[in-house]
């Protein structure tokens, strides 16, 4: 990954263990002080069976990305057995699930000085037997759930109904007919996008989900009595659409592949206005109901509230989108990275009051710097 970014890595990862250690340490005082220790160690406890819990979902989840896309056929001409496959995808799934023991390592030492010894010690054997068989559990079950097949295949080991790529039934869909229209290009790729986004597949699962959320934000003001809980909770939900927004907009604008993108006529401003101008479009919309709805509030706060959301709604949306064109070809690694930044900033801001956004204006100067050296990359032939 190199220095800086290896750098980078372990500050987050000391940064994280220090809110996790601080988090824990100071209720767990409380809970020693007034509850004994036998129920602080239950408590700690639950901590590290949560960090345990997220391991093997996060294990699971990389298993079904490899099962959806494995590493070859090819493996299959090597004189190996199935179940040392299974063990390798195994291993290779678990490995992002290894960032966790750093803020579970700072959970554990926040019980010294407040827990029994004896329960100190046993409790990293028991987290580290219970790691290993919750994340080995987790790519198995996951492998045998993605890893399907029809009629004489389904007696196949899992590993190998994973690597092997079969022909499929596809329906057949009627489309309309070709035309030709006189518009601009970033509105061609706009209707592209469009188009995409209302299929089957990633781009519409995103989308969707930040509808959803844009529309539990806004019924958010008619659940409860509360001017201040009413506004948090609109709040969390426009800011959850607006991340979900984010992850379609990098998602679209790392999905089409290089050798795709290379031939046309268009420009970086082509694809950036192509994502900006409907995003704008959609949190503007949404904005103007969330300014208009409330009505226990004044219409003066209302209408800078929907002001003071707007620059967060766009700081996110687009550093989703200039990760996605700095990253052609490669969605994954786009929604995995912007992702990453949104905990990143989140860990940071329940640390410091206000630190996250610091993080997140830092992440996005950052991907805006790389957008030319990723546009090359996509337009350039051979530098992909």
């Amino acid at each position: 990954m190199g220095l800086r970014l290896w750098l980078v890595c372990v500050m987050l990862a000391l940064c994280a263990s220090a809110f996790t250690y601080w988090q824990v340490r100071v209720p767990l005082d409380g809970i020693a002080r007034h509850a004994g220790g036998a129920v602080a160690a239950g408590r700690l406890g639950l901590v590290l069976a949560a960090f345990v819990l997220a391991a093997g979902a996060i294990a699971a989840s990389r298993q079904v990305t490899l099962a959806a896309a494995p590493p070859g056929p090819e493996w299959l001409a090597l004189p190996v057995e199935p179940a040392l496959v299974e063990r390798h995808l195994a291993r290779e799934a678990r490995l992002p699930a290894l960032p966790l023991v750093a803020p579970a390592t700072a959970a554990w030492l926040a019980g010294w000085g407040l827990l029994p010894l004896g329960s100190l010690l046993a409790m990293p054997l028991a987290f580290a037997l219970a790691f290993w068989l919750v994340t080995r559990a987790a790519c198995a079950l996951a492998l045998r759930a993605t890893a399907g097949a029809a009629g004489p295949a389904r007696r196949l080991p899992a590993a190998w109904r994973a690597l092997v790529s079969a022909r499929r039934t596809v329906r057949v869909r009627k489309v309309a007919a070709a035309r030709f229209r006189n518009e601009s290009r970033w509105r061609a790729l706009a209707r592209l996008d469009r188009a995409v986004s209302l299929r089957a597949g990633s781009p519409r699962a995103r989308l969707a989900l930040a509808l959803l959320f844009l529309v539990l934000g806004v019924a958010a003001w008619f659940m409860g009595r509360d001017p201040l809980e009413l506004r948090a909770q609109a709040f969390a939900g426009f800011s959850a659409g607006c991340a979900a927004l984010g992850a379609w907009a990098a998602w679209r604008a790392a999905g089409d592949p290089p050798p795709a993108v290379r031939p046309l006529p268009t420009s970086l401003a082509d694809h950036w206005l192509a994502r900006v101008v409907p995003m704008a479009l959609l949190l503007g919309g949404t904005l103007v109901v969330h300014a208009v709805m409330p009505p226990a509030i004044p219409l003066v706060a209302r209408v800078g509230l929907a002001l003071s959301w707007a620059l967060p709604a766009m700081l996110v949306t687009l550093l989703g989108l200039h990760l996605g064109l700095s990253l052609p070809g490669r969605p994954n690694s786009a929604e995995t990275l912007y992702y990453g930044w949104l905990g990143a900033g989140l860990v940071a801001s329940l640390a410091i009051p206000l630190f996250g956004w610091a993080m997140l204006i830092a992440a996005f100067v950052h991907a805006t710097r790389r957008l030319r050296d990723g546009w090359a990359r996509s337009t350039v032939p051979g530098a992909d």
